[in-house]
């Protein structure tokens, strides 16, 4: 239906016919079948509205145009309105509404609907500038070349006003180089809040052409289409044809620019400005690509580009703002900025610059073809955070590099500027700047997690530059000191530092609120004078010294400090906290490295918990730990060195309290003495001191002594809590005496013995009689020693004996001639012997012997005298236990010992006529001698020994078979003992002769029975030794002396068997006892048989 509204003037209605409008004319069309409206050529302000109700459908080739105005005019289609046809190209095409040239407004309302189908055949369409084409409904095209929205012609000289399109609803196409919405001049500007849909090869969704045209798009762009050979199929293409013009695309929060096959965004020839803040996604592995013109990518807030973008052959960059995460990569950009607060960069680019103006920038991904490919700079207030392998090689340092490693990495670039550097990540960070002055950044290095490992100082920037802890570690990977310059500080979060297997020196104070680990075998040095940390310290491997030759360092900060087992601390200096020990505490130069060092204190403020080893052994005596509060022993030791002499003799020791509230030692403590230079000598007033109590500290019953004495010289000392003089009750010493009792109360608590000590010291200690002299504690040796010449003797005088011992009866003795005879013998016995003397030693044993004789040659005279020359082979063994004064007792069990004895011997017999005989000897013998103590000292010697015997006999027939013969004998020994030493002391002993004389008589009875000639008999022997009593020297200082004058008794019996014309046998069975003197009870037994060849 048509309506007439008025005539040509303006502001009168024209019908809606195809009666053309003229300038200022109103039509409006409704119903079904609306005819075309053109306005007519040249006319301005004609208004066309097409009301909801209109309905149109159109030919292309007879209504090109169905609805047009030519210039400042407006059409409005809020009906449906389609056209079929196919125009014949780009200057023979049609338009459903179509401005034919400026300052037209052409409207698709909400309600509007738009189709075509044909070649160049477009939904909406103007020419000329200043036109404005709004979509709010619905555009559709379905044929080749057939734009839904285009406008063409726009200004390209700067500043001129161009063409918009609007897009608030859909606008379909389908077809080649088919367009959603297309501009084609200058400084216009496409803005879609809608969907703009294309589906064809070469066919955009949106398609810009000029100079400074702009799209902003917060909706939705796609192109569905498949590109087929020599196609494409982008969503948005920029062609600014010059390569001076620009061009601005922006994807705003929520736009989305797609191509499910192609490109999303493709810029070609001139500058162009992407701004994306929403989605740009190339299905065909191109998000954006650049052409010859620079790019400008800027990305903001919630953008995200899936696919490549190329910045193409111009000079690219790309901009960070707001927050986000770029995962993609971005080729041909040459520099990257980040100019906002947050963004992680996880994909790959080709960047050559990299300026970090504000926010953290954290990179994940790479920034460059290779890290040395790319020069970057943090601007202060910045943040760049990446991995040692993805973080560029040259950064200038204004704010702050953060490393986040999470794994092993090694950083070999550089790092200048005034900013700082930080690691975090549970991984080692190994810094080793190849630049020949290191890293030159001076803000400070924060250590937050994980491990950060230097091989030099320089590696942490520039000396002035502070090391904060903040819960990582610093791995030291070389010997290297810090610089002095540089201020060291641990935060709450405490900090470590590794040595690993290095040694290191920290001449500055530490100072914070945290703790300081020290881990690695190698040892850490704080030189630091007031380190007022306040964490605490943990040395949990290595060796923490604190204050080494130089300086007396102190940790001030009053934190605890733990000892792992295996770990140790020690020097000169002092801790102010409380001290846990499970591994070494070595004070001054008993630490290894300090060894050169002169004796020292090492002083502990606190409590002592001491469950591991308090090391006070240096090369020489004078170290001292001082513990100014309590001490807790905890079954751990305290080694010390001390000079082993008389009273007040030089020790290392342990003071124990100080500060105002009196201190106690309590628990248990293990005291390991070592002897340095001591010789051993009687203590007679306090004895040595170990432990010193002072300001009343209470000791308790704290210590003892490993092994409950320890040796030197001659003497063991023993561990007594109290000295005999006043105020020293609370302290512990050694003495080698046992002192008198008091005989009346004192003021100064009585002393006592501390646990462990040998029970018979004990009780020498309890049972001391009052005013008595010093008692001597000799160790269990020195009886032991002092009892080997007694021994020694012994065996030589049981293996020569007597006469008829060794070859049973001169009536045997009736060879002539070269080795006439052969004779051999064995003996053993049982003694036991006792010598007064200093210790007064005993030895209760086996002694037992053999020997081999042989007569060289024998001689008959005619006058009834008989010679026999020979020689034996012999050897004999003394093994028992040897008893003395030790350990302050009498008759104390002291060890066990053996000698042996290898002799060679040669003798004379000669035999009178009626069987008188003198018998003459000489023995030489080589002798060993070993000894184990009941303190499990071993010892072992050797020695030479001469002995020498004369006897004579007469016998004298009683008649009846029976003889008489009186007997004397005299006997010369000489003794050598070599020199040993036991591990206590040197041991010597003199080189005395002793004599031993006899006299006695043997009452024999003679007679055959079963062919056998048997003489048995009884004797009686009275025997006296004399001569130099034997002296035991120990460490050169102290002798023992030991008597050895006796007077003994023997008793004895005999059996001679002449048992062939060749053959005959001897026994003898007798019992000695000292009669004075010496005590000895010896009974031995003696076997022997003769053979005449």
């Amino acid at each position: 239906m048509a309506i007439l509204t008025g005539a040509v003037p303006v502001s009168a209605y024209a019908a809606c016919s195809a009666t053309a409008p003229g300038s200022g004319t109103t039509v409006t069309c409704t119903g079904a079948d609306a005819p075309s409206v053109v306005a007519t050529a040249g006319s301005t302000n004609v208004t066309i509205n097409l009301d909801s109700t209109v309905t149109g459908s159109y030919v292309l080739t007879s209504t090109p145009t169905p609805f047009s105005v030519d210039t400042t005019s407006t059409i409005t289609n809020n009906g449906n309105l389609s056209m079929s046809g196919n125009g014949t190209g780009v200057a023979n095409r049609g338009a459903v509404l179509l401005g034919v040239n400026n300052g037209n407004t052409l409207t698709n309302a909400a309600t509007g609907v738009i189709s075509t189908s044909g070649t160049y055949n477009d939904g909406m369409a103007a020419n000329g500038n200043n036109n404005t084409l709004v979509n709010n409904g619905t555009i559709t095209t379905t044929g080749n070349n057939a734009y839904g929205m285009t406008a063409a012609w726009g200004q390209s000289n700067p500043g001129a006003s161009g063409n918009q399109i609007v897009n608030t609803g859909t606008v379909t196409t389908s077809g080649n180089n088919a367009r959603a919405a297309s501009l084609l001049g200058g400084n216009g500007t496409i803005t879609n809040s809608g969907t703009l849909t294309s589906n064809g090869r070469d066919a955009p969704a949106v398609y810009m052409q000029g100079n400074n045209d702009t799209l902003v798009n917060s909706g939705t762009i796609q192109t569905t289409g498949t590109a087929t050979s020599g196609g494409s199929v982008d969503a948005v293409v920029s062609n600014t044809l010059g390569s001076s013009f620009t061009a601005t695309i922006t994807n705003q929060a929520g736009g989305r620019i797609i191509s499910n096959n192609g490109i999303g965004v493709r810029s070609t020839n001139g500058a162009t400005t992407i701004t994306n803040a929403g989605l740009i996604q190339g299905g065909g592995g191109t998000a954006i690509q650049g052409g010859n013109g620079n790019v400008t990518l800027i990305l903001q807030t919630g953008s995200q580009i899936v696919g490549t973008a190329n910045g193409g052959a111009g000079t690219n960059t790309v901009t960070l703002q707001g927050t986000g995460t770029a995962s993609n990569a971005f080729t041909n950009f040459q520099s990257l900025t980040m100019a906002g607060a947050d963004w992680t960069w996880g994909g790959t680019g080709t960047f050559s610059t990299a300026l970090v103006q504000s926010g953290t920038l954290n990179l994940t991904g790479t920034l460059g073809t290779t890290t040395a490919s790319v020069v970057a700079t943090v601007n202060a207030g910045a943040t760049l955070q990446a991995n040692a392998s993805n973080l560029p090689l040259s950064v200038t340092d204004n704010g702050l590099v953060r490393f986040q490693q999470d794994s092993a990495g090694t950083y070999t670039g550089t790092i200048s500027g005034s900013g700082a550097v930080e690691k975090t990540g549970a991984g080692t960070l190994t810094l080793t700047p190849s630049a020949a002055g290191g890293n030159t950044y001076s803000g400070g290095t924060t250590i937050t997690q994980g491990t950060l490992s230097v091989a030099a100082d320089n590696a942490l920037g520039a000396s002035s530059g502070g090391l904060t802890f903040n819960g990582g570690t610093l791995q030291f990977g070389s010997a290297f000191n810090l610089a002095s310059s540089r201020a060291i500080s641990t935060t709450s979060n405490n900090g470590t530092i590794d040595t690993q297997g290095f040694n290191t020196t920290i001449m500055q104070d530490i100072t914070g609120s945290g703790g300081l680990t020290k881990l690695g075998d190698g040892t850490l040095t704080l030189n630091g004078v007031h380190s007022t940390y306040s964490g605490g310290t943990n040395v949990a491997a290595g060796t923490l010294i604190v204050g080494d030759l130089d300086a007396a360092a102190g940790l001030r900060g009053g934190g605890p400090l733990t000892i792992a087992p295996g770990a140790r601390l020690g020097g000169y200096g002092s801790v102010t906290g409380n001290v846990t020990n499970n591994g070494t505490i070595s004070v001054a130069n008993a630490l290894p490295s300090l060894a050169s060092g002169l004796p020292g204190d090492f002083q502990i403020f606190g409590t002592l918990t001491n469950a591991g080893v308090v090391e006070l052994r240096g090369r020489i005596v004078g170290n001292g730990l001082a513990v100014s509060g309590n001490y807790v022993g905890q079954n751990g030791a305290v080694n010390m060195n001390t000079t082993l002499a008389g009273d007040g003799a030089p020790s290392d020791t342990l003071l124990i309290g100080g500060v105002p509230a009196v201190a106690t030692a309590s628990g248990k403590t293990t005291l390991n003495v070592t002897n340095v230079g001591g010789a051993g000598a009687l203590t007679k007033s306090d004895g040595i001191r170990l432990v010193y109590a002072v300001n009343f500290a209470n000791t308790g019953n704290a210590f003892t002594l490993a092994g409950g004495t320890v040796s030197a010289g001659a003497y063991s000392y023993y561990l007594v809590k109290g000295g005999v003089t006043a105020l020293t009750g609370e302290d512990w010493y050694l003495r080698s005496t046992v002192p008198p009792r008091p005989d009346q109360p004192t003021q100064q608590p009585p002393f006592s013995v501390a646990d462990g000590t040998p029970e018979s010291i004990v009780e020498a200690v309890k049972n001391a009689a009052p005013d008595a002299k010093p008692e001597p504690v000799y160790r269990p040796e020195v009886p032991l020693y002092s009892e080997v010449p007694a021994v020694a003797r012994q065996l030589g005088l049981l293996q020569i004996d007597t006469f008829h011992d060794r070859q049973g009866e001169q009536g045997l003795l009736a060879e002539n001639g070269s080795v006439p005879v052969s004779w051999s013998r064995v003996w053993g016995g049982y003694s036991n012997i006792k010598q007064n003397g200093d210790v007064t030693p005993s030895y209760a044993g086996t002694v037992w012997g053999m020997q081999v004789g042989q007569d060289l040659y024998a001689d008959n005279r005619p006058s009834g005298h008989r010679n026999h020359y020979g020689f034996f082979l012999g050897f004999s063994r003394a093994v028992g236990d040897v008893s003395g004064f030790a350990l302050a007792q009498p008759d104390l069990g002291v060890g066990s010992l053996q000698v042996n004895a290898y002799n060679l011997g040669g003798y004379w017999t000669h035999i009178g006529p009626g069987g008188w005989y003198t018998d003459a000897v000489v023995m030489g013998s080589l002798l060993t001698v070993r000894t184990h103590s009941n303190n499990n000292v071993s010892g072992s010697t050797d020695g030479n020994a001469v002995t020498g015997s004369v006897e004579a006999g007469v016998p004298i027939s009683l008649g009846y078979g029976l003889t008489l013969e009186p007997q004397a004998q005299l006997l010369w020994q000489w003794l050598s003992l070599a020199r040993f030493n036991d591990g206590v002391s040197d041991v010597t002993w003199n080189n005395g002769n002793t004599f031993v004389g006899r006299i006695g008589a043997r009452l024999q009875y003679a007679f055959d029975a079963s062919g056998v000639s048997w003489k048995p008999y009884l004797r009686v022997n009275v025997l006296r030794s004399f001569g130099t009593d034997d002296k035991t020297t120990f460490g050169g200082s102290t002798t023992i002396g030991t008597q050895v004058g006796q007077t003994a008794g023997q008793i004895g019996v005999g059996l001679v068997a002449q048992l062939t014309k060749r053959g005959s046998a001897y026994a003898t069975v007798s019992y000695l006892t000292n009669l004075g003197g010496e005590h000895q009870r010896t009974i031995t037994g003696n076997a022997g048989v003769r053979w005449a060849w």
